[in-house]
C-alpha cells in the first residue's frame, strides 16, 4: 500500500503543478492581448484557483464597442476540465455604458457566455452561446430575456460570394423596450424569435481578434423569424447577400396581417420612406398575390388567410415592395 501511495502522491504534486502554471499562463496571454487591443483595458488578471474550473477573473475591464464605452467591474474566463475546448465567460450583473452622452447603468441579470473551439483548426469557434436577462437600464426594464446561439455549419454550394464561414443561428429577444435607448415613437415592446444562416467572410479565431481582421457578414438567410412589436405580428423569411458593391440582394418576405401598422413602424423608424404608408387595401392586395420565385432552396408559400405577403426585394443597389422603389439599398459592413 505504501508502494502504491507515494507514486499516487508524485502525481497529484505534477497534476496540481500543471494546473497552476496553464493558469498563470492563461493570465499572462490575457494581458499580452489585452495590451495589445486599443480598443480593451482592464487592470488586474488573477487565477482562479479553484480546483473545478481552470481559469481567470480580469478586474475593472473597460472595452470599447460600437454602442460606446462598457465598462465591467469583473469578468471570468474559464474551462472545465471535463469540456476542455469550452470556455465559459461569466459578467458581473450590473455594467456601465457610456454612448458619448454620459455614463448610463446598465443591469445584465444572469449574464453568460460559452465558446467551444477547434483546437486543432486554430481554435477556430465550433459554437457560442449569449445568454442575458433580465435587462434593465437606469433601474427601467429593458427586455426580459436575450438568447443567442451560433453552430458552425460547412459551407455549402449556395454559400454566397466571399464566405469563408457559415453558422446555424437560433435567436430570441423578449420584450426589449425600444424607447430606453432610441427616440423613435415606435408601437411597444419588441419580440424576436429567429432561426437562419448568417456567412462571414473569416472564420472566428484568436487570429481574427484584431478588429481590422474581425470577420464581417456577407450574407443572412432567415429560415423563420417571428416579429411582435406592440399589438403588430409579422413572420419574416428570405435571404440576402451582400453584391459587389456591398449593398444587399436578394429578398425579404413578410407575412402579417398588420400591413398597415406594420408599414407605419417602419417609416417611424426610417427605413421606409413615409410615403409608402398611403399604400392601402387593392395596392398592397396586389402585391401580395404577385408570384414569387423559388430563392436559392427557398420556398415562400401564399398568405393565409386575413393575412398579406409583401416581398421586400433587393437588386441592383436598391430595395423595393413589389414593383415600388423605396430606395437604395441597405449595405452590409466593410472594411
Amino acid at each position: 500500500m505504501r508502494r502504491l501511495l507515494a507514486p499516487l502522491i508524485v502525481l497529484a504534486l505534477v497534476l496540481g503543478g500543471l494546473w497552476l502554471g496553464a493558469e498563470s499562463l492563461a493570465a499572462q496571454q490575457l494581458r499580452r492581448i489585452a495590451a495589445g487591443q486599443p480598443a480593451a483595458k482592464l487592470e488586474t488578471v488573477q487565477e482562479l484557483r479553484d480546483p473545478r474550473r481552470l481559469g481567470v477573473r480580469a478586474l475593472a475591464v473597460e472595452m470599447q464597442t460600437d454602442l460606446g464605452r462598457v465598462e465591467l467591474s469583473q469578468a471570468e474566463l474559464w474551462l472545465s476540465p471535463l469540456r476542455p475546448s469550452e470556455l465559459r465567460l461569466a459578467l458581473p450583473p450590473r455594467a456601465v455604458l457610456d454612448p458619448g452622452s454620459g455614463p448610463l447603468d446598465l443591469g445584465l441579470g444572469d449574464a453568460a457566455a460559452r465558446l467551444r473551439v477547434q483546437p486543432l483548426n486554430g481554435l477556430a469557434m465550433a459554437s457560442a452561446r449569449i445568454e442575458a436577462g433580465p435587462l434593465t437600464v437606469e433601474g427601467a426594464a429593458l427586455a426580459t430575456r436575450l438568447r443567442a446561439d451560433a453552430v458552425r455549419r460547412d459551407l455549402d454550394a449556395d454559400a454566397p460570394a466571399g464566405a469563408a464561414a457559415a453558422y446555424d443561428l437560433d435567436i430570441s429577444l423578449d420584450d426589449l423596450e425600444p424607447g430606453l435607448f432610441a427616440t423613435l415613437p415606435l408601437p411597444g415592446r419588441l419580440s424576436l424569435a429567429a432561426t437562419g444562416r448568417v456567412w462571414l467572410d473569416a472564420l472566428p479565431r484568436p487570429a481574427t481578434l484584431d478588429p481590422d481582421r474581425s470577420p464581417l457578414p456577407v450574407g443572412l438567410r432567415l429560415d423563420d423569424a417571428e416579429l411582435r412589436l406592440g399589438a403588430v405580428q409579422a413572420r419574416i423569411l428570405g435571404r440576402i447577400e451582400a453584391d459587389a458593391q456591398g449593398r444587399a440582394r436578394g429578398r425579404l418576405v413578410v407575412y402579417t396581417s398588420d400591413a398597415e401598422s406594420l408599414l407605419q413602424a417602419a417609416a417611424t423608424a426610417g427605413l421606409i420612406p413615409p410615403r409608402v404608408v398611403v399604400l392601402a387595401g387593392t395596392m398592397l392586395k396586389n402585391i401580395s398575390d404577385l408570384p414569387l420565385p423559388e430563392d436559392a432552396g427557398l420556398r415562400f408559400p401564399p398568405a393565409a388567410k386575413g393575412e398579406l405577403r409583401l416581398p421586400l426585394n433587393f437588386a441592383d443597389g436598391r430595395m423595393s415592395l413589389g414593383p415600388m422603389v423605396l430606395g437604395p439599398a441597405p449595405t452590409f459592413p466593410r472594411r
